[in-house]
């Protein structure tokens, strides 16, 4: 068709072609081949379109896929199958767009993350979770919607009564500036000259006798002045309004009747038993006073606790310490059975036997008038006389065979079983390969119960053993990167049948192994090794010629028979998740008197006994190692090396999630980490850069690629995970960059191999000396290209930490490398 009209129009219009600029021709030749275009897309069958989403599908390019099945589905709105998957991939399709915008959200670009749940709510307008995180975007300070007339009215006055709830008083004093006094003067002229030094109104109980204390501060804030002036009057104070204390006697009866009370509830992000959630419960419970009312609630994952400020506060540190992501471990089991049966058999074996009888023959005829006859006859017995007349024909000799014999058998069988299991800190795993094999366990006649004895049977029971290779483990995480592994390793098969008593049971060979050791992150053990060697020697021939020297071979055969029986165990854990602790975790913390818990708070900001914090609900204390969804979109994106895909996307956003030591993910941006570094000093996060971010290779070159950093301040360590397509780059070696070393110290560079194309780098500077401040290269990573293609290099985890050991913020970057 497009042909004919071509040729038709040339025809047509020669000189009206020849007539018309050129920018017309090409405008109508490109409108011309879109509408073509365009006709041949339209004429394009349901099943075109189906295969065209399930190559996209494959790509996981699930934009395209979700186009092209809904194409499909619209021509054949009753075929299933169109259906099936276009409903399929919607979900796909809106899922990776709510993933990608809370990495971008992860980033600060919120204007991006906008457009992805946007794009997410089109395709799936069932989508919850993209209508949450829009609503959440435009209007961060509420999520819920504004109130109504409709049926949902009620419940948005009681969202609106709910949020109209003031959390804890703070106080906030006119003036922060040290305070310095030096008087002997009565309790409350003391209380009421700071008040007056920081801008505060000062109240008595009225229950309180003052005393004449002497006092002799020297520029201290005002949280230390009042911390000191109470514990030498034995009094408190509690804070009424923002700009206004209330001072008593420091008594239990007192504390019990002025101390504010209030109430929060704690979300757990780790426990996945309710054994978790018991034991965290019972330490917060047992650390706080009686008095205080905590409750969990399992079907919520939440602990509802009513308390003190100072005893909020400190429930929520005490969960950031033990709500923590398990470690979790990946141990490479190698069984490797080897099984060699060498055979010899060699020399030349003579009769072993020889015999003579002697047989009894006699001849008879006979004749007649019409016919003669005769024949011989052979008979048993033997007389003297046959003895006298025996002739060769009267003795048979017997010789037994002979045979040289001249055979090498070697049969050498090798089984190999590598299995991969994955567990969680201290919960039990089991992994089971093989098959199931009945056996009887017992048997018993219904009749002889019932006194009947025909048409009912024996019964029979079974039970069943698991045969193959069964792995039962529990592994145990320590804080030096150690792992205790509790195992059974067993290697069973079926290998004949025995009958007992009529019935055929079968006959099952086993190795197991049951230990408890203890090995680092990535060292190998064997397990156990059991080897059985077995020799034998026969020999056939004639006695005394078949044991000489020189002669045995030929007068005797000799066989010699090897066998050899050989199984190892092999372990390699690998420790894939950390809880990596911080000083935040570990240091101790002044919680006051064993009558009263009072927290006392660094940088001297004289705050109540709350802080900022408890008002911030649940995401205050997100313990650092909790995953949020934004680290699921960054692991769907770039997968775990078991599911690599060889099609990784060149548009992932940058990652800002700081990472601790070992290479896993601490908090994500806006968490604790984050927030202690904005009361620290709001400091700017690092850059990390791929350099060149786009390169062109050759197959079977070798490049490099550095990894820059930029923004730097104090910087003393650099832990890195990068990800690319190992089926078109290969990592040769990784080389230190000048940037650590700059002043002259060596630099500890370290990276592992996770298999896939994930590398894990880690760059330290010696200990006891300070970090490296402004920019330069970490390191040097060299390539070969192996096929033609695009592999992205990403930095899938970035971060950094100072020389006080205190997490930096960071965020990463990728380059392409293109390969021809």
């Amino acid at each position: 068709m497009g042909r004919w009209f071509s040729t038709h129009l040339s025809r047509r219009l020669p000189v009206a072609l020849g007539s018309l600029p050129s920018s017309l021709l090409i405008v109508g030749g490109l409108a011309l081949t879109v509408g073509l275009s365009g006709r041949t897309a339209q004429g394009q069958s349901a099943s075109s379109w189906n295969k065209r989403g399930q190559a996209a599908e494959a790509r996981q390019d699930f934009d395209a896929a979700f186009e092209d099945y809904k194409k499909a589905y619209t021509k054949a709105p009753k075929d299933i199958r169109y259906k099936t998957r276009y409903e399929n991939v919607r979900f796909k399709a809106g899922a990776a767009h709510v993933d990608r915008g809370r990495v971008y959200l992860q980033g600060g670009d919120s204007g991006a993350a906008l457009m992805e749940f946007t794009r997410a709510l089109e395709i799936d307008p069932g989508n919850q979770t993209a209508q949450q995180e829009i609503d959440i975007i435009r209007n961060p300070k509420a999520a819920a919607p504004p109130p109504s007339s409709g049926p949902n009215s009620r419940r948005d006055e009681t969202q609106q009564k709910i949020g109209s709830v003031s959390g804890i008083v703070e106080l906030k004093p006119v003036s922060n500036d040290p305070i310095t006094l030096h008087m002997v003067e009565d309790t409350k002229v003391i209380y009421q000259a700071i008040g007056k030094a920081a801008g505060l109104n000062v109240l008595f109980d009225p229950d309180y006798t003052s005393k004449r204390i002497p006092v002799d501060l020297t520029t201290v804030t005002l949280s230390d002045a009042l911390r000191i002036v109470g514990t030498i009057s034995n009094t408190f104070y509690k804070p009424v309004t923002t700009n206004t204390i209330f001072v008593a006697a420091n008594t239990r009866q007192k504390r019990t009747d002025l101390d504010e009370m209030a109430v929060q509830t704690f979300y757990l992000s780790n426990t996945s038993t309710a054994n978790d959630a018991t034991e965290v419960l019972t330490a917060i419970r047992n650390l706080l006073d009686p008095s205080v009312k905590i409750f969990l609630v399992a079907t919520q994952n939440a602990i509802v606790m009513r308390a003190t400020p100072d005893q909020l506060l400190l429930a929520q540190k005490l969960l950031n310490d033990l709500d923590r992501a398990k470690p979790e471990v990946v141990v490479d089991v190698a069984v490797l059975e080897v099984n060699r049966d060498r055979i010899r058999q060699l020399g030349i074996q003579l009769p072993q036997s020889f015999g003579a009888s002697v047989t009894n023959t006699s001849t008879t005829s006979s004749s007649s008038s019409s016919s003669t006859s005769s024949g011989t006859a052979t008979t048993s017995g033997t007389t003297l006389n046959t003895l006298a007349h025996l002739t060769g024909n009267n003795v048979a000799v017997t010789i037994g065979s002979a045979e040289v014999d001249a055979m090498l058998s070697d049969a050498d069988t090798r089984v190999l079983q590598n299995p991969r299991i994955r567990a969680s800190d201290g919960q039990r795993a089991t992994l089971k390969i093989g098959s199931k094999i009945p056996v009887a366990t017992g048997s018993y006649s219904a009749g002889a119960a019932t006194g009947l004895t025909s048409g009912i049977g024996v019964q029979t029971q079974f039970t069943y053993l698991d045969v193959g290779v069964n792995i039962d483990m529990t592994p145990t995480v320590h804080l030096d990167r150690d792992v205790t592994l509790k195992m059974k390793v067993e290697v069973s098969s079926h290998t004949s049948d025995v009958t007992i008593s009529g019935v055929t049971e079968p006959i099952i060979s086993q190795r197991v192994a049951e230990q408890v050791i203890q090995l680092k992150d990535g060292e190998p053990s064997v397990l156990a090794g059991i080897m059985t060697q077995q020799d034998s020697l026969s020999v056939n021939g004639t006695p005394g010629l078949g044991e000489l020297p020189l002669l045995k071979y030929f007068f005797g055969s000799r066989k010699t028979e090897k066998q050899q029986d050989e199984i190892v165990f092999l372990l390699i854990p690998h420790i894939v998740r950390e809880s990596v602790l911080s000083r935040l975790n570990t240091r101790a913390i002044d919680t006051g008197t064993s009558q009263s818990i009072e927290l006392h708070r660094e940088g001297g900001s004289a705050v109540s006994s709350d802080s900022a914090d408890a008002d911030a609900g649940p995401s205050a204390i997100q313990p650092a190692s909790t995953v949020t969804a934004a680290s699921a979109a960054a692991a769907m994106v770039h997968p775990t090396p078991q599911k690599l895909n060889s099609n990784l996307p060149s548009d992932l956003p940058q990652t800002t999630a700081p990472i601790g030591a070992g290479g896993i993910a601490t908090a994500p941006p806006g968490g604790p980490f984050a927030q202690a570094a904005i009361q620290a000093g709001a400091r700017a996060p690092i850059q990390f850069t791929i350099d060149p971010a786009n390169n062109t290779q050759p197959v079977g070159s070798t490049f490099q690629t550095s990894v820059m950093l930029t923004n730097a301040e104090d910087v003393f360590a650099v832990p890195l995970q990068l990800q690319f397509n190992p089926a078109v780059l290969q990592l040769v070696n990784v080389d230190s960059g000048p940037f650590l070393g700059s002043d002259g110290q060596a630099v500890a560079l370290a990276h592992r191999d996770e298999g896939n194309g994930l590398v894990a780098l880690s760059a330290r500077r010696p200990p006891n000396t300070k970090g490296i401040s402004g920019q330069g290269t970490v390191c040097i990573l060299t390539f070969k290209a192996l096929a033609a293609g695009d592999s992205p290099i990403t930095m899938v985890k970035v971060g950094a930490s100072d020389s006080k050991n205190v997490n930096i913020p960071a965020t990463g970057s990728q380059a392409v490398v293109h390969v021809k």
